[in-house]
């Protein structure tokens, strides 16, 4: 009897390596999304009343199969008769299922053309920012927090203008994540402008930043 259990005992070990063998992985996968690219820029502006928007597209690269392929946004709800912010959504995805997506901010508004308040700006910490006009309207701000000596914070950052007194800074995908600004604030004082708001992101704190133009 000793002898059959000790055979047994034999078989079920045998039997467990050969399971725990046929469960090993032999390759790593390493996942490999599309790329979009934009044609045109991430941000555009028109004023309103400008006529319907169109969009340029993008195209979406598959690393896969070498292939390039037209995208057209998902969605196109661009109320050229309304001020504001819009985002035009894009989506590709491989033959793996792997997902990729991308957007583009349009920004309508009734700002005068030749409005321009780019120029350099001063934090009252004393960081020097720079507001540079990409449109009618619309700007990027390099430093949108103003923090000093700290290069992984310096991205640009859109912010738009719905009319002389209004403007917003929508989210958008940064070095540091999602990253939006509320309680926009603009004073404007002869040649003296003055920009406000607060950064929502959970790299900063809560803290009004203000800035002053040079």
């Amino acid at each position: 009897m000793k002898v059959i259990y000790m055979f047994l005992a034999g078989c079920m070990l045998l039997a467990a390596c050969t399971k725990d063998s046929e469960n090993k992985y032999t390759q790593m996968v390493t996942p490999r999304y599309p790329v979009i690219t934009l044609k045109g820029a991430p941000a555009v502006t028109l004023a309103v009343g400008s006529g319907a928007y169109t969009d340029a597209g993008a195209t979406s690269f598959d690393s896969i199969n070498n292939s390039t392929t037209t995208l057209q946004p998902l969605n196109n709800d661009v109320d050229p008769a309304t001020a504001g912010f819009y985002i035009v959504n894009f989506l590709a995805k491989n033959v793996y299922g792997y997902r990729t997506s991308a957007s583009r901010l349009v920004l309508v508004t009734t700002i005068p053309a030749s409005d321009d308040i780019s120029g350099t700006y001063k934090r009252t910490n004393g960081v020097i920012v720079h507001v540079v006009k990409a449109g009618q309207g619309l700007y990027t701000v390099d430093n949108v927090g103003g923090v000093a000596n700290a290069p992984a914070f310096v991205f640009p950052f859109y912010i738009g203008f719905t009319d002389l007194n209004t403007f917003e800074g929508p989210t958008q995908i940064t070095p540091l994540g999602k990253l939006s600004i509320t309680s926009p604030t603009i004073i404007r004082s002869g040649g003296k402008i003055t920009l406000k708001w607060i950064v929502i992101n959970p790299n900063f704190g809560g803290a009004v930043r203000t800035f002053e133009r040079q």
